[in-house]
């Protein structure tokens, strides 16, 4: 940026790179970058300020790869005079990002607009601080995956996770409160006055929390639901362990591998466990809701262990289905590919020897 402010705008100017980055940014992408309105760009900043300053010179401006040895040679010189420049300097100056209104494109692109793209603009510009519970809960959410699970994940990986393909947008939507602590249940009503009960398992007797609904209240239906998702996913050959939590909030994340020991994944494996753990924690929540809200003037109503039963069924089933219908050529790009489902459900399915090789069809 600073060579190209320094060279007169009635002068050519070469610029000769390490790598290809400068003719990516500034020639392949810098229309679609334009049009989005520079969202979410790494270097944001110099980069603005440098095609600002390239669309003021009048002379031709080439930019390339190095492909010679006198270009190396040249590059490698440049490197140690700039090293040698900030060790002389006694205080360190930044690089001035100013621009000419005259010459920078603002705003997004109406023909690319769409409701997302103007969405993130506005968040962008929000700038909104991070709750404390949400902060909480994905510094939990990081930590239990270091320690109990062995991976490095950051807040990105969680809310990404989220948002896998593989879990339905509603359960999305409800791993994302649960995330936020957004849920109107605990220690959300312990706080206003005359409601501090609704806050308490009447089941019990501790704090409704999410983790005690999902994971822990005595309650039929939450034993029961995980107990059948566990013997499913062993049919996979894999072990298995109650979800806590903070798994059940990692689900899009998580990896597994062989028994066996052998470091190689096993994809339709994961795309299982984000299916089961998702689908199975969801209907424990379902389960909740209808037995505190829609019975609560029924202070002993419980769904029977057959209804239970059937409806995690039900569930499953209905997950079954969605995948065979999801791999019909009428969807497209978008269509699931057969050998993912069939891989997704192979060994799980009942008198599986007896359905034909391809059974989604």
């Amino acid at each position: 940026l600073q060579a190209v402010r320094t060279t007169p705008t009635d002068v050519p100017l070469r610029i000769v790179g390490e790598t290809d980055y400068l003719t990516t940014e500034l020639i392949e992408k810098l229309g679609k970058t334009e049009d989005i309105g520079w969202l979410n760009k790494v270097n944001k900043g110099p980069l603005m300020a440098l095609v600002n300053t390239l669309r003021q010179r009048g002379a031709p401006t080439t930019i390339r790869k190095a492909n010679t040895r006198e270009d190396v040679k040249a590059i490698t010189v440049a490197r140690k005079e700039a090293r040698l420049a900030r060790q002389n300097q006694n205080t360190q100056t930044q690089t001035d990002t100013s621009l000419n209104p005259a010459f920078q494109v603002t705003g997004v692109r109406l023909s690319v607009l769409t409701q997302k793209l103007a969405y993130q603009h506005i968040r962008e510009r929000k700038k909104t601080e991070t709750r404390q519970s949400t902060q909480r809960n994905i510094t939990k959410i990081t930590e239990h995956a270091q320690g109990q699970l062995g991976m490095n994940l950051e807040a990105e990986d969680v809310w990404r996770g989220i948002r896998h393909r593989d879990i339905r947008r509603n359960i999305a939507d409800f791993l994302w409160k649960c995330t936020h602590n957004a849920h109107k249940c605990g220690a959300f009503w312990e706080t206003i006055p005359g409601y501090e009960e609704r806050g308490t398992c009447q089941i019990c007797g501790v704090t409704d929390s999410m983790d005690h609904i999902l994971t822990k209240c005595k309650a039929p239906g939450q034993k029961l639901i995980w107990a059948m998702t566990g013997n499913l996913w062993e049919k996979k050959k894999l072990k298995w362990s109650k979800p806590v939590i903070e798994d059940i909030l990692t689900v899009g994340s998580r990896t597994w591998t062989h028994e066996s020991g052998s470091m190689k994944r096993r994809p339709r494996a994961e795309r299982l466990w984000r299916i089961l753990v998702t689908e199975a924690a969801f209907l424990i929540w379902k389960l909740r809701c209808e037995r505190v809200i829609a019975h609560s003037d029924d202070i002993d109503w419980c769904p029977t262990k057959a209804a239970i039963r059937s409806r995690w069924i039900r569930v499953v089933n209905e997950r079954l289905h969605l995948d065979m219908a999801m791999t019909h050529r009428r969807f497209g790009r978008k269509a699931l590919k057969r050998n993912e489902v069939l891989g997704t459900w192979q060994n799980t399915l009942r008198d599986e020897l007896a359905l034909p090789e391809d059974w989604t069809m």
